[in-house]
């Protein structure tokens, strides 16, 4: 079985790989319009990193509000998925998250003052912030642009490329974390996620939303190594 340390230390090498590949995907984009002759600046703001409509504090107090919303609503989806594919003969075992999430857990048990604060900087904060930057704010909103510059202004228009650029980048998130007893949720998730960013312009909600999903996991892994409870793995 791999170490925690060492898977944590994986998602934080491939997570920093993504950052600038998206990044310097963007900004060479820039460079290829400015040398056409367009006036484009090299902000980030077109990625979503800008102040949410509403200000800071009600974008904050939305993201909170969606995670804690998805969190609830992630426990009847899941049993109904484990359910179904208990009944249709898939193997429901978690092989990814499953192995992972033990050995975050013995890790608390031996080290908390060293794995409690790691956890949380990874998964709870740094993991959500890419995931946003890279899903909604780079391929969903990219897409979505496309999209309403190929099919015009209209109200209908702006539905239908919305709903394309919100399915595409969500499939694309929920496989991409190999799980298939999470895929439901996870396909729900990052479509209310595309949703609140196209509300509010920002990542800023999207990963407060994102991470209040997040910490409710790992509350439970830390709590369980802790001794406060005994969580099944």
């Amino acid at each position: 079985m791999v170490e925690p340390q060492q898977a944590l230390l994986s998602v934080v090498l491939m997570n920093v790989v993504l950052v600038g590949l998206t990044v310097g995907s963007f900004w060479a984009g820039i460079l290829v319009a400015r040398s056409f002759g367009r006036k484009v600046n090299y902000s980030l703001a077109p990625l979503g990193i800008t102040r949410p409509r509403g200000g800071l504090l009600a974008g904050i107090r939305l993201g909170v509000a969606v995670g804690v919303g998805a969190v609830i609503a992630s426990i009847p989806v899941n049993l109904a998925t484990t359910f179904i594919l208990d009944r249709l003969g898939y193997s429901t075992e978690r092989a990814i998250q499953g192995p992972f999430m033990r050995g975050l857990f013995h890790w608390v048990q031996e080290n908390p003052d060293v794995a409690i604060p790691a956890i949380i900087l990874v998964v709870v904060i740094f993991g959500p912030a890419v995931e946003e930057l890279v899903f909604r704010g780079a391929i969903f909103n990219g897409l979505y642009r496309l999209g309403r510059l190929l099919s015009g202004a209209s109200e209908g228009s702006r539905r239908i490329s919305f709903a394309l650029a919100a399915l595409a980048s969500s499939a694309l998130f929920a496989l991409l974390h190999l799980e298939p007893t999470l895929l439901p949720v996870l396909l729900i998730l990052a479509m209310v996620l595309c949703a609140l960013f196209e509300r509010t312009g920002s990542l800023l909600p999207t990963f407060v939303a994102h991470a209040t999903f997040n910490s409710f996991a790992v509350l439970l892994i830390i709590l369980s190594g802790l001794g406060v409870f005994d969580l099944p793995f």
